[in-house]
């Protein structure tokens, strides 16, 4: 089974997420209200500083409602982190500040560090945004 059909490209291996993993990585995370969206991990406009995403912002917290990009970011790096090749890129950006990440119990404690008071967002939502900058710089219109 072939994932991405391009030239010279070759995803031939199709390899499950151990969802039991998954889930004790998702339920690690405990945000500070107004801060980070709970089902997706996109940051809402804490203190009124308009982080939030447009895309984001009509979605209401009230019961009953559904997150559009529920799992979504915790799911790609989380992915990311059970790939070898992937999380040896991961280990030797500036986000990582020396983390190995060579356990599940190091990847949890590292996935749920914020550094805002360095202009930043949680590691989790850092990786995923590199990994998103890293796909742009590979195919330019990707996000198009």
């Amino acid at each position: 089974m072939q994932l991405v059909l391009q030239d010279g490209h070759n995803c031939m291996e199709v390899k499950a997420v151990q969802m039991d993993e998954y889930k004790i990585f998702k339920k690690s995370f405990k945000f500070d209200l107004y801060t980070y969206c709970f089902h997706c991990c996109l940051p809402q406009s804490k203190g009124f500083m308009d982080e939030e995403p447009a895309c984001h912002t009509s979605f209401s917290y009230k019961k009953g409602q559904t997150c559009e990009f529920i799992g979504f970011i915790f799911k790609v790096v989380f992915s990311m982190w059970t790939e070898d090749k992937f999380r040896k890129l991961l280990i030797q950006q500036p986000i990582c500040r020396g983390a190995t990440l060579s356990t599940l119990d190091k990847f949890h404690a590292w996935a749920v560090q914020e550094h805002d008071s360095q202009g930043k967002y949680g590691n989790c939502l850092e990786a995923f945004l590199w990994f998103c900058g890293e796909i742009k710089k590979a195919k330019p219109h990707f996000f198009m």
